[in-house]
């Protein structure tokens, strides 16, 4: 009994938890990349890599940044004077906006791949927003449950390998199936019971005055990851098939900080609940160490395992991933620091910042694609990462009087706080 209670005790601290969860997901996560991969082919690859690209920007815009104001608000008033307001104003407002995208999609003179990102994007802002508010009230539980939804779209996607034939409406399907999955759950999670008042129409005007900053700034996030998809998308002699290569190498780049990510929504929580300014500095620095561990790993066998997994028509995406990899690891500390400046209501930082970064990443796409192709994005996207994650670095420090060596080298103290834990659990 006793060793199961320090075992559970173990794993109820936040961090560890999502940490731990975070290895079963890029366990699982590798299996349904390599499933989905050779379903798909490249072609079909790069065509759903298209549209999650819209999508990804215009779940932005529509989400405006709302998620953000959640862990504001929950400091100044407290979770029960907010949280039934708040998930009612999301609730009822992306209701509406699906009704009118539906409308738009099958009306407006658009490309297919435009009509179904359409209808996707209302579903992916309002899942953002909760998925937010989950992390926050309950990270362990939401850690746990992506878990599980990973294993769904694994099983799912297995199921299609097996008894259908690869074709465009199927490989769409595959999207509908992940987004719809995840937003019953969430909004089951999250207990979300909405009630239509007055006063919710002034609540949501708040949202979006605090959301806009953070929308910008999170418009500035995905254009610097989704920007390079888009641009390959306008050039003639970039093909579909190419775009699937990119695809996979950035998603196999981009499984590099999932760790950090994860830490990241802990660090939320955390900050919103008044944690000190060092907390950011010891999970950027844990997140990163961590993240090289990956890379070291990809580096070293990535050339192998991608023919022998995924395919020979994908062998290409072993140099995307080194290119990418370096601003990857960068991208960690807009990830932490850009949640303290949100918490602490400096969102505007976080906008001048990525915009720089997006414009380093833009004008280097253009110089680039046309003579490097799909190269010359994946280093013009790991430029503006770079560029974004030294920015972050030196105004935090700054700011806090952290030691950049603080931000970047494992320090004593962690290493005292682990092993303090493993010997009180023991």
């Amino acid at each position: 009994m006793n060793s199961k209670n320090s075992l559970l005790g173990f794993i109820k601290n936040e961090y560890i938890y999502s940490v731990l969860t975070k290895f079963v997901m890029i366990a699982v996560g590798l299996i349904q990349s390599v499933v989905l991969a050779r379903y798909l082919g490249a072609e079909l690859k790069g065509v759903n890599a298209y549209i999650t690209s819209i999508t990804s920007v215009g779940d932005v815009i529509v989400s405006f940044g709302i998620h953000h104001a959640y862990p504001y608000f929950r400091k100044q008033y407290g979770r029960d004077d907010i949280i039934e307001d708040f998930t009612s104003v999301v609730f009822f407002s992306y209701a509406f906006l699906e009704i009118f995208s539906l409308a738009a999609a099958c009306f407006a003179p658009v490309s297919m791949e435009v009509r179904i990102a359409c209808v996707l994007i209302p579903l992916l802002g309002y899942c953002r927003i909760i998925s937010y508010i989950t992390y926050i009230e309950h990270p362990n539980v939401i850690n746990t449950w992506t878990v599980i939804m990973q294993f769904l779209d694994l099983i799912y996607i297995i199921v299609l390998y097996l008894f259908t034939e690869r074709n465009y409406a199927w490989s769409v399907s595959i999207l509908f199936f992940t987004n719809i999955v995840k937003t019953v759950v969430v909004t089951a999670i999250l207990h979300v019971r909405p009630v239509f008042q007055k006063k919710l129409f002034g609540m949501l005007i708040r949202l979006l005055k605090f959301g806009f900053l953070p929308m910008i700034a999170l418009l500035m996030t995905t254009l610097n990851y989704r920007i390079d998809v888009l641009m390959l998308h306008q050039y003639d002699f970039i093909t579909n098939a190419m775009i699937g290569v990119y695809s996979l190498g950035i998603s196999l780049s981009d499984k590099i900080v999932l760790i950090p990510d994860t830490l990241a929504n802990v660090l939320v929580s955390k900050l919103s609940k008044g944690a000190p300014d060092e907390e950011v500095a010891r999970v950027s620095r844990l997140g990163l160490w961590c993240s090289i561990l990956l890379c070291i790993f990809i580096a070293i066998f990535g050339k192998l395992l991608i023919p022998l997994f995924y395919g020979v028509e994908y062998e290409n995406s072993y140099s995307i991933i080194l290119i990418t990899s370096v601003g990857v690891l960068a991208v960690i500390y807009f990830k932490m620091i850009s949640q303290y400046n949100i918490v602490n209501k400096k969102q505007n930082l976080n906008v001048i910042i990525l915009s720089v970064a997006v414009g380093v990443n833009v004008i280097l796409n253009f110089l680039l694609i046309p003579g490097w192709g799909i190269r010359g994005a994946a280093v013009a996207t790991c430029a503006g990462n770079i560029v974004c994650g030294i920015f972050f670095i030196l105004y935090f420090c700054r700011k806090t009087g952290v030691r950049i060596g603080e931000m970047l080298i494992i320090q004593r103290t962690d290493l005292e706080m682990l092993t303090g834990i493993i010997r009180k659990r023991i």
